[in-house]
């Protein structure tokens, strides 16, 4: 039974680290988490019909067995087919007959795993920005989170000193270690983030706007789904057809005979509603990401201010006057950031906590002068050498 329990521990350990929700505000995880869930499950999906299912289904002559209608629905499926209006006489010119080919039904799986990878691409080079500048934010609010999480039911001095012993050590002495390498700003490099999710999440929009308008000829992305919206009729607007028409040649010993048969694209009935849904997402995406890198370039340069006159307030009104001017000055601009950070993620209690801490931490130990003390960490202890 223990060996039960440890295993059943071990896979729910495994699947919280898979699922992990990045540490971010909310348009990081839109960008980062739900986009590409949504995008990699719908994916999976239709991938698995396409592999599993039966993506096309051609009516084939009556004197076709089995291996040969086999090969016109494998052929169709891979050559592409065309829509062409079905109550009308089909003309001898090839290429006004296929003036509408359908070249999208095979690809729009592997298109929209794409996008899922694309949506990850900005965290990744952050994470890759992050490692160069020698500071990852996102390591230092899981941190601190953790270590909240542990002491948030305590008292207030009990918190403080917690914050103290682990968490202030290991904020000033990443900074300290930050301003050495002198390698730009903490904050420069998340609105730099904030800024590349916007134009990531524009770039995908237009690039859905124009696999939707591949649907049909001369239309744009919107015409198509106010069209699918309003229930226009895919045998006249020729929109994600369920019906289409495939050609192929068939060689006999004397002759090549040209035969067309109707096909039954069965997938572009989800194909139609997931392509709605994922039209209206992404732009949704693209206007909360662009919102929220305005957002981010007022946080950096134009509030650092207001955040410092409240951070002040706090620290004054729990008697650190004398030293507030220089913890500010020791904190600088990233510092500044880093708090507003935890306090968007983890919350204000916990910042405030950790602020007094780092203030406390300060007083006692003079950290903040290249001859002063040092603080390093070891196995998760401040020890001052």
């Amino acid at each position: 039974m223990s060996a039960q329990l440890g295993a059943i521990t071990s896979v729910n350990s495994l699947i919280g680290k898979v699922f992990r929700q990045p540490r971010g505000d909310f348009a990081d995880r839109l960008n980062s988490l739900y986009t590409v869930c949504v995008l990699a499950v719908s994916s999976g999906l239709l991938l698995s019909s396409h592999y599993w299912g039966k993506p096309i289904t051609c009516w084939t002559p009556a004197e076709f067995n089995g291996i040969w209608t086999d090969f016109v629905n494998q052929y169709c499926y891979v050559h592409g087919t065309y829509f062409y209006q079905i109550d009308g006489p089909v003309t001898f010119d090839t290429e006004e007959r296929q003036r509408v080919f359908i070249r999208y039904y095979q690809w729009i799986p592997y298109i929209i795993a794409l996008q899922a990878l694309l949506f990850y691409i900005p965290r990744f080079m952050m994470r890759i920005m992050c490692a160069w500048s020698g500071y990852d934010l996102s390591s230092t609010i899981q941190y601190i989170d953790d270590i909240w999480h542990q002491i948030k039911s305590a008292n207030f001095s009990n918190r403080v000193d917690s914050f103290e012993k682990i968490g202030a050590v290991y904020i000033i002495d990443g900074l300290a270690l930050f301003k050495r390498k002198n390698r730009g700003s903490i904050g420069f490099y998340y609105s730099f983030y904030a800024v590349l999710q916007a134009l990531n999440a524009w770039i995908q929009f237009v690039f859905l706007n124009a696999l939707i308008s591949s649907s049909t000829t001369n239309q744009s992305g919107w015409h198509v789904i106010s069209d699918l919206i309003s229930g226009a009729d895919w045998q006249t607007t020729g929109h994600f057809p369920r019906i289409t028409h495939c050609d192929f040649q068939r060689r006999k010993p004397a002759s090549v005979q040209w035969d067309t048969v109707l096909c039954v694209l069965t997938l572009n009935i989800y194909y139609e509603k997931l392509l709605i849904f994922l039209y209206f997402w992404i732009l949704l995406v693209a206007i909360i990401s662009t919102c929220h890198a305005f957002y981010w370039g007022v946080i950096c340069w134009c509030t650092q201010a207001r955040i410092k006159n409240e951070l002040r307030s706090f620290l004054i009104v729990h008697g650190k006057s004398p030293q507030v001017d220089r913890f500010f000055k020791i904190l600088g601009h990233d510092g500044i950031f880093i708090l507003h950070q935890i306090s968007l993620n983890i919350g204000d209690l916990a910042a405030s906590y950790l602020s007094l801490a780092m203030l406390n931490t300060i007083e006692k130990n003079g950290s903040g002068g290249e001859e002063e003390q040092k603080l390093l960490l070891e196995k998760g202890e401040a020890k001052y050498v």
